[in-house]
């Protein structure tokens, strides 16, 4: 009789459930793999179709239920039955959490299994359909000046922006690379009663130290080779307005010394001159280092540290508010699905769930990246396929026992005869050795 066109993995650590449950699918001309662990079953799931998974919960090693949770972000189109020995509510539970469609106690009469995979079968592209939501068209955007949010961080962040910004405070804005230090620096700036003045944005980071100085306070003709006029530097362009001093860690100690005076005179010389010249701007500073501790181990002036420390800001990092995720997943759809052609572009709730999940050590700028690489890589609505292999579940490998060679060797022995159907003459040609040589091994 002709098979199904179905291919159903099976997965048992017991040999006789294994057979019992091959020879079953078989009389109702289903195909089916065999696996006695999770590890064999992922080998399978990587290199075949397959169109149903039945597993069962209490394996050694790695159980059903990290398979399930596994093949629901990796293969997420396969419908997954759960079957068990140790029945118990919260078991179904958390299998149906894990994102089984079904769940059968052992002993299970051949009907029910029959009825089972068949709903399972049947309802496969349905299955795929109902999980595969496209996010809520609801969800607002909460926007002050570029920072997304409804969290509780966000609310007491856009709070301190709006006490400082009509002010001349020297702002200290601290956090970890991704959380937008330079968004809300700007947010100071253009939101405050000087956005018509200039808004200088300097890397100290990026620009090599012999040179630092001279890109900051200009210099004058003649102060060293090469300097064939006088030329302004990033504090005289910044003048009535902000001067944004990124990665101020960085900064060598002789650019501390010279931006200290700054700080407490409000007066800058140019390099080669001994003229000083009043300026009146606001400095922001931004760095991801703890300078309190460098200022302790004497790698940042401590007098350098009170001083630009005059109000400080964190920002926070994306895992503490996970609540602004949607809204930040929304705000860049809109932003990238025109840049990228493609203005009708949605995502599921099961992708999105994934995003909610992650830790995000890049932070708002790692989940911004994605969803630009999504946008480009999906089609018009993106998938739980669609997300990064690395946001999905992992599959927690047990610490792989050191064998004996003999025992590599019975062990393969064994797997090529289940793969033979136990037909010894098709095993001794896979392995190239004869009969008499196989039984030997086997009785060993």
């Amino acid at each position: 009789m002709k098979l199904k066109k179905e291919n159903i993995l099976i997965v048992d650590d017991n040999y006789d459930m294994l057979e019992l449950l091959h020879r079953n699918l078989k009389s109702q001309n289903f195909h089916t793999y065999k696996a006695s662990s999770v590890k064999e079953a992922i080998e399978i799931l990587k290199f075949s179709t397959i169109d149903l998974l039945i597993t069962d919960l209490q394996m050694p090693g790695i159980n059903g239920i990290e398979l399930v949770k596994y093949v629901q972000e990796h293969f997420p189109v396969i419908p997954k039955l759960v079957i068990t020995g140790f029945p118990s509510v919260d078991g179904a539970i958390e299998a149906v959490k894990s994102g089984a469609l079904d769940y059968l106690a052992k002993p299970f009469t051949n009907e029910e299994l029959r009825t089972a995979v068949q709903n399972l079968i049947v309802s496969k592209e349905s299955a795929k359909n109902s999980t595969e939501k496209a996010v809520s068209s609801d969800v607002k955007i909460k926007e002050y000046a570029g920072i997304v949010g409804k969290s509780q961080q966000i609310v007491q962040l856009i709070d301190l922006i709006q006490r400082v910004k009509d002010n001349r405070a020297t702002i200290l804005i601290q956090g970890e690379s991704g959380t937008g230090k330079e968004l809300v620096a700007r947010a100071i700036h253009y939101q405050g009663a000087f956005s018509s003045k200039p808004f200088i944005t300097v890397n100290c980071g990026a620009i090599p130290e012999n040179l630092m100085e001279s890109e900051l306070f200009g210099y004058v003709k003649g102060a060293f080779t090469g300097a064939n006029e006088n030329r302004d530097g990033f504090f005289q362009a910044a003048a009535g307005g902000t001067i944004f001093l990124d990665e101020i860690g960085t900064a060598p100690l002789a650019v501390q010394t010279r931006l200290l005076r700054v700080l407490q005179e409000k007066e800058i010389s140019m390099i080669g001159s001994q003229k000083t010249q009043k300026i009146e701007l606001r400095i922001i500073a931004a760095t991801n280092n703890d300078l309190y501790e460098m200022s302790n181990k004497g790698t940042f002036r401590e007098d350098l540290y009170y001083r630009l420390n005059v109000v400080n800001i964190e920002t926070p990092p994306l895992r503490h508010r996970r609540g602004d995720i949607k809204l930040l997943v929304a705000t860049f759809l809109d932003k990238y699905s025109v840049e990228y052609s493609k203005p009708q572009i949605t995502i599921s709730d099961n992708a999105v769930e994934i995003l909610m999940r992650h830790s995000w050590p890049g932070n708002v700028r790692e989940l911004e990246n994605v969803i630009q690489r999504m946008i480009i890589m999906s089609g018009d609505q993106i998938e739980v396929r669609d997300v990064p292999e690395y946001l999905k579940y992992p599959m927690p490998f047990e610490k792989e026992e050191l064998k004996s060679l003999k025992d590599i060797e019975k062990a393969h022995i064994l797997k090529v005869l289940a793969a033979v159907d136990n037909n010894k003459t098709r095993a001794a040609e896979i392995l190239q050795i004869d009969r008499k040589t196989l039984r030997q091994k086997l009785d060993k």
